[in-house]
């Protein structure tokens, strides 16, 4: 009787498709991936800080710590490193909005969810996150509150923002059937300006207020945003009924 010899490799020992590679090529991709991260991290703080215009990329790689010649390995242009800045926060915020609108839907059950539902759900993920203090989102918040009202980068925040913004428009015509499409449309784009108003942190609001309000209260913010915005599109309901 013969007995079948057991591997003494286990199932965790297995070579991955990486660990099949020579190994100065992973350790190259390792490398690659730091370096393309260190980029990221360091344009998002400077683009932030100084806007798109006022600075070079060659502050950018000296901030990073890396060579001119890896930004244009890895991202070609000052514009496509821009895109890919938004992109990598913007796609996690649309997951996060998502997920929150098919939990709004799932409590909701049979009925559309309302309106202050779908507004919390588009406002309350990018917002938790600013009010969590991290500094990369921070930033990332100030970015986009500047780029979304610079026509230059109309083409890129489309790009990028407006799947999320159809799918959320779609969300408020279900919820509000009776509203002309234009009031849904306008809604939406107040939405938006509020939306940046809270998160630009201009110091604005400050000196009005005699520092009754804070630009960093954004959970204050939060409150007062969700049903100001859902009364203003319940408004033209109204009206249009």
């Amino acid at each position: 009787m013969t007995t079948k010899k057991v591997s003494r490799r286990t199932v965790a020992q297995r070579p991955t498709r990486e660990s099949k590679l020579p190994r100065a090529h992973r350790r190259g991709v390792r490398r690659g991936d730091t370096t393309r991260h260190a980029i990221l991290e360091a344009a998002e703080r400077c683009f932030a800080e100084r806007g798109f215009d006022g600075v070079s990329l060659r502050a950018i790689t000296q901030a990073a710590g890396v060579d001119l010649a890896l930004v244009n390995y890895h991202f070609g242009s000052k514009d496509n490193l821009l895109r890919a800045v938004i992109v990598r926060r913007a796609r996690v915020v649309h997951e996060d909005r998502v997920r929150a609108l098919e939990g709004a839907r799932h409590e909701a059950g049979t009925k559309s969810p309302s309106v202050e539902a779908i507004v919390a759900a588009f406002l309350e993920p990018l917002l938790r996150r600013l009010i969590a203090g991290d500094r990369g989102w921070r930033r990332y918040g100030r970015l986009v509150s500047q780029l979304d009202v610079l026509p230059q980068f109309a083409g890129l925040t489309g790009e990028v923002l407006d799947p999320t913004a159809l799918h959320f428009i779609n969300a408020l015509r279900l919820a509000l059937p009776k509203t002309p499409a234009q009031s849904i449309y306008w809604g939406y784009m107040f939405l938006i300006g509020s939306m940046v108003q809270a998160i630009s942190a201009t110091g604005r609001i400050e000196r009005l207020s005699r520092d009754l309000c804070r630009s960093n209260d954004i959970e204050g913010a939060l409150r007062e945003l969700v049903p100001f915005i859902s009364a203003g599109m319940r408004a033209s309901a109204s009206r249009s009924g």
